[in-house]
């Protein structure tokens, strides 16, 4: 018995060795010049990057939702705070924008808690959503172009005291049913369901929930409570985004995809 449990001991240790090692390959985002714009959002600077073309797919899949059921407003948030949602959203509208259609999209930063989008996008967050729920602006003059066509940016404002009773307030249902008939897509930011009431409280007023998950991280539970949160509060779960999936192509795949059309993206090797 002791030389079969070292065998299974000798095989296990290789095959963790093996998982462990790091590719040969790595993606680069190929940052473009002259923008504020940060590196994360794959859809600005390397759409078609490996990255870049999984918010294709993800965005494809919306669309099919478009024309089966006429939804065009979504809600994109998650469990707790630091699962990539903020990222997720900017670079799912980014690629929304980019379709040949010329479709007209409406990102919204919901998260007046951490107005995030500002940065990542480097523009100003105010005035933004705050100061339209507190009736001190209109909401025509928040609205910033990022340089990209068909892509129109909400941002969060100046962070309120009450953001929980702003999204929940009846002038937050009037803005979404006006900014509806502008735009034919719209995409909200909220804050992650578990720690406060926010996406909660405007749920309901979207088509449907993406749910954005950080793999291996996320436990199972607290995607079922929050689940059981958002039905609660009568929003419908469309789907799920999963972040900080590692992998990599076989070195034959790999060439194939990197020479296909010699446009795509670019690799470097790293030194072992």
């Amino acid at each position: 018995m002791g030389k079969i449990t070292e065998a299974l001991k000798k095989v296990t240790n290789e095959r963790i060795t093996r998982i462990q090692k790091k590719p040969e390959i790595q993606y680069v985002v190929k940052k473009a010049e002259n923008t504020k714009i940060e590196e994360h959002i794959v859809s600005f600077h390397d759409p078609s990057s490996p990255i870049g073309e999984q918010y294709k797919i993800l965005r494809t899949n919306i669309q099919s939702l478009n024309s089966a059921k006429n939804y065009k407003t979504f809600l994109i948030t998650s469990s707790i705070n630091g699962e990539g949602k903020t990222v997720t959203a900017i670079n799912l509208a980014m690629s929304m924008a980019h379709d040949m259609n010329n479709k007209s999209v409406l990102l919204i930063d919901a998260d007046m808690r951490k107005c995030r989008i500002a940065r990542y996008l480097g523009i100003s967050s105010h005035p933004g959503l705050s100061e339209i729920l507190k009736g001190e602006v209109e909401a025509d003059s928040t609205f910033v172009s990022p340089d990209v066509p068909n892509l129109t940016i909400l941002p969060a404002g100046k962070a309120p005291r009450n953001p929980s009773e702003l999204l929940g307030s009846k002038k937050m249902e009037n803005l979404m049913a006006s900014l509806k008939t502008r735009f034919d897509y719209i995409l909200m930011d909220a804050p992650p369901v578990m720690p406060v009431t926010d996406a909660c409280s405007i749920g309901h007023l979207t088509d449907g929930v993406i749910l954005v998950v950080q793999a291996g991280r996320t436990q199972r539970e607290v995607i079922e409570h929050t689940e059981s949160r958002l039905h609660q509060a009568q929003a419908k779960m469309l789907g799920y985004v999963v972040t900080n999936v590692e992998f990599h192509l076989p070195q034959y795949l790999y060439r194939y995809v990197h020479e296909y059309g010699n446009y795509a993206y670019q690799a470097e090797s790293v030194a072992k």
